[in-house]
Parts: C-alpha cells; sequence; structure tokens
C-alpha cells in the first residue's frame, strides 16, 4: 500500500507551480481505509461531503451489494463517523446525504436521515443544519404522497468555529425592490437542484447509477471550504465531488470500492483543456 503521508498528506503544502490542485483516488473499502492514519491523519481534510448507499438495490457493480438491514446500516454510518471525526480539521464540516426509503418488507418510510442524525451525534459532531433537497423527476406513488426530497445534514465538530462563507452562496433575491441592497439573499435550508436522471447520464456518458448535481455540490464547497483546502468523499462513486474540488480549486481525495469506476472518475475530474491555470495531478492508489 502506498503511504499517503509521504505521498499525498501535504496535497495542499506540497503543491507547486505545476499543478494548481492535487486530487487522490483511494480504491478500497471505506470503512478500513478511514481507518488508517497513513492514509487519513488526524485533523488532514477540511471538509467531508459523501453518500453512502442506503439499500435502494442499485448496482454498484459485484464488489458491492446494496442490501439493507436498519441496524446495520445504523453501525455502518457510526464507524464512518468515528473515523470521519478524527481525520476532520477542528474547524471543519461533515455533509451527509440520505433520502427516507420504503422498507422492502412493510413499505414503511423510513426516516434515514433521523437515525443517521442520533449515529453521527454519538460519534462528536453536531447538527448546524437539516437541509432538505428538492427535485423532481421521480417515480409517482399511487398509494402515498410522491417523494420529491432527500436530506442533506450538516454537521460541524465546533458549533462556534466552522468555515461558512455565506457570501460565495449568496443567491438573487425575490423582488427587485431596489431599497434593498446587498449581494444577494441566503439561500436558506431549502435548496431545488434537478437530480441526474437516466437520459442525461447517457448524453454525459457518465455510467453510475447515484450521480450528484455538480450544482449542489459546488454550492456546499464554496460555503464550507476555501481554495486549496482539502475535501474528502469516503463513498465518491462517479466522483463529482473531486470533480468539484479541482474546479473551484481545491484537491481532493476520493474513496471508492469499486475498481470499475476508476476510468470515470479520471474522465470526469482531469479537466477536457489543460491550461497552466487548471492543470491538476490526478493519482490512484489501491489500498
Amino acid at each position: 500500500m502506498r503511504n499517503l503521508n509521504k505521498s499525498g498528506q501535504n496535497l495542499v503544502s506540497n503543491t507547486s507551480n505545476s499543478f494548481s490542485t492535487k486530487h487522490m483516488l483511494i480504491i478500497g473499502d471505506a470503512l478500513e481505509v478511514l481507518k488508517d492514519r497513513d492514509l487519513l491523519p488526524k485533523e488532514s481534510i477540511n471538509l467531508i461531503v459523501t453518500s453512502p448507499p442506503y439499500g435502494l438495490g442499485k448496482d454498484y457493480g459485484d464488489t458491492f451489494r446494496d442490501d439493507f438491514n436498519l441496524s446495520k446500516w445504523t453501525e455502518m454510518v457510526e464507524k464512518v463517523g468515528v473515523e470521519a471525526h478524527t481525520i476532520l480539521k477542528s474547524n471543519g464540516s461533515f455533509f451527509f446525504n440520505v433520502s427516507p426509503i420504503p422498507d422492502k418488507k412493510t413499505s414503511e418510510i423510513v426516516p434515514l436521515d433521523s437515525y443517521a442524525y442520533m449515529a453521527l451525534k454519538k460519534c462528536g459532531f453536531q447538527l448546524r443544519n437539516k437541509i432538505m433537497w428538492r427535485f423532481h423527476n421521480m417515480q409517482n406513488c399511487t398509494k402515498r404522497l410522491s417523494g420529491r426530497w432527500e436530506a442533506i445534514l450538516w454537521f460541524v465538530k465546533d458549533l462556534e468555529k466552522y468555515v461558512f462563507n455565506l457570501d460565495a452562496i449568496r443567491v438573487p433575491y425575490l423582488t427587485n425592490d431596489s431599497r434593498i441592497t446587498g449581494t444577494g439573499r441566503n439561500p436558506t435550508d431549502v435548496w431545488f437542484f434537478h437530480r441526474i436522471n437516466n437520459m442525461t447520464k447517457n448524453k454525459l456518458g457518465i455510467d453510475h447509477p447515484c450521480v450528484y448535481p455538480e450544482d449542489m455540490i459546488m454550492r456546499i464547497v464554496k460555503m464550507s471550504s476555501n481554495p486549496g483546502d482539502l475535501i474528502l468523499d469516503p463513498f465518491v462513486g462517479s466522483g463529482t465531488t473531486m470533480r468539484v474540488a479541482r474546479m473551484l480549486n481545491r484537491n481532493s481525495i476520493g474513496i471508492e470500492i469499486n475498481p470499475k469506476y476508476e476510468k470515470l472518475v479520471r474522465k470526469r475530474v482531469e479537466p477536457e483543456q489543460t491550461t497552466l491555470s487548471s492543470r491538476c495531478m490526478f493519482e490512484v492508489i489501491r489500498a
């Protein structure tokens, strides 16, 4: 196993004039990689953004089966939380995206965000906001109201000290009243971003069951990190978090259990047209 402490720990301080940012994809089991202090030293990460599998039966390849057991899932979240709390800097943030899902046996809706909150609270995290991500383009239900939201839980280690760049994410005012001054309004805790459907994925050449909308991750990254910071996605999937980090001049580490997606992540992270200001280093480690 290659030692990140020597080759990648200083992704920020070792960035030379040859590369604007550095990005590292670690192929391995997140639950094991997160425990490795050679790979991920204590308080080395500025921002964690992720969405783990949660039993929707998505096809992640032969390396992972997306079955669901609530107690095992909650245990997994807590294990991730313990390590995330250790490697996150004292002023860092942890964004955890999850959806309510129907129980496969009873069809009762399971509020996974509530279970995730309790699990991550045990790890020392404190909830700053529960963001409601609204969207269209999902199945229409006939025996219950159709689901049109997911939760993004924004956790911090210290409620008195965390990065929050409000001016970087302000949105246009709702009216054109000339008496209103400033650069825009707070986007609130209800966000609307279109989901990435299969038609869009095919158009973009993204073969992955779950893909974040880039604009949503851009808002998170701008809000809770600064240029040159190091961002981690422990369940990086199609690589959107790493791609956005590169676009916004941040460094990144992604962990992915399925080696099938290495080429996809590389394709999405490396810039299409390389200029001196956009050059990045992309490295793959097999844990």
